[in-house]
């Protein structure tokens, strides 16, 4: 009897050792947590600052009105991913963290709340901040993993306080190659300078990342770097190839944000070049083929008011939108026959609200022109009928 409670304690034994070694090695939780190094508190300001290494887990946790604090470096320019996700102790699938990228001078270069993020930046190199905290402070203890990973490159915009930026410090590019960016704020601005020689006809690429499911609007200009002459300015917010006939040496591409849009979004950029050859050779006789006039830029088409709303001393103008149109002109008068006068320009949408100077219980008289710019030139449709409206 003794050896048959030994045979079966042997047994208990060996099953128990055969399911621990099955935990161990078939739970995806075991193996990440060897990989992970874990938050060391006090990290409440950037002075405790964790250091975290690039391209390595951290496993952290925040309760009520904690911030935990990191810090890392970026020894070469390219492009960042910050990555955040619920720990798996974390069962609070709505739970959100409110986290926030720095510089070394404190200034914010990000600022989301998510509960499962990948962030993507181009950085420069230089030291930089991570504070994370919850959204709301709950009193219950909340655990995550952080990881922020780099990849060498020259093909990112390098992100850095818009206060700082410039055209003296574009970023230098070069044509036939793809470059990215991301606006980070209202106030961001992107400059590029690419890297010309002579005289070119330019064609420039701007295309909308995959990743953004709707497109705002983002404002290019295109800027002759040797006489600061603009040669173009466009609000986009669909994929668009811009043309310029003459660019000499280099071009600067300045892209903002229209309307306080396209800000986290991301874009790119590609650059041809096609070089303008003037001929010195006196002897070389002219064709006496007809020459081929230059490609004619297509005028927008006619729009059409769709509704006008009175308000207290104020209406409201909507209009359809035309077919190759940059923009729009917008006129008012006080009769239906009588003189029109041009009360605002309108680009990226295809409404107005009109307050200039109207008085309540007077009829007003709108009509729209459709307008596109095409360098320094601007093509008019014909103006729309017109709609009365009377104010409150």
């Amino acid at each position: 009897m003794v050896g048959e409670r030994v045979k079966k304690l042997t047994k208990l034994i060996f099953t128990g050792l055969t399911m621990a070694l099955c935990v161990v090695a078939f739970s995806p939780s075991v193996k990440t947590e060897a990989a992970m190094l874990q938050e060391s508190e006090p990290n409440d300001n950037p002075a405790q600052a964790n250091q975290l290494p690039l391209n390595m887990w951290m496993k952290g946790t925040v309760q009520g009105n904690d911030q935990d604090w990191y810090q890392f470096t970026i020894s070469q320019s390219g492009v960042s991913q910050i990555e955040i996700a619920r720990d798996a102790e974390n069962t609070y699938e709505d739970y959100t963290w409110a986290v926030s990228l720095e510089d070394a001078n404190r200034h914010q270069l990000a600022y989301f709340y998510t509960n499962s993020k990948n962030y993507k930046i181009g950085l420069a190199p230089g030291k930089y901040y991570i504070r994370l905290n919850q959204s709301h402070g709950y009193s219950v203890a909340f655990s995550y993993n952080l990881k922020v990973s780099h990849t060498p490159s020259d093909s990112w915009e390098q992100e850095r306080y818009y206060g700082d930026k410039s055209l003296s410090n574009a970023n230098i590019v070069y044509a036939n190659k793809i470059y990215t960016g991301k606006l980070y704020c209202r106030d961001d601005v992107d400059w590029y300078r690419f890297k010309l020689n002579g005289n070119n006809k330019l064609s420039l690429r701007f295309t909308i990342d995959d990743t953004v499911s709707n497109p705002e609007i983002w404002r290019i200009e295109l800027i002759e770097y040797n006489s600061r002459k603009s040669l173009g300015r466009y609000d986009l917010d669909t994929n668009e190839t811009l043309t310029v006939d003459k660019c000499s040496g280099d071009l600067i591409v300045k892209v903002w944000s229209g309307y306080g849009g396209a800000i986290g979004d991301i874009y790119h950029l590609q650059l041809a070049t096609t070089p303008i050859i003037s001929s010195s050779n006196t002897n070389v006789k002219p064709s006496t083929s007809s020459t081929k006039k230059p490609a004619t830029v297509k005028k927008p088409s006619v729009t059409k008011i769709t509704s006008i709303k009175a308000g207290k001393r104020k209406a409201t103008v909507r209009w359809k939108k035309a077919s190759n149109a940059t923009g729009y002109y917008v006129y008012r008068a006080t009769s239906p026959r009588g003189k029109y006068k041009k009360v605002a320009t309108v680009t990226g949408r295809t409404y107005y609200t009109d307050k200039k100077s109207l008085k309540s219980r007077k009829n007003y008289y709108y009509k729209v022109v459709s307008i596109r710019k095409s360098g320094s030139k601007v093509l008019k449709s014909k103006a729309s009928g017109y709609k009365r409206v009377k104010v409150k």
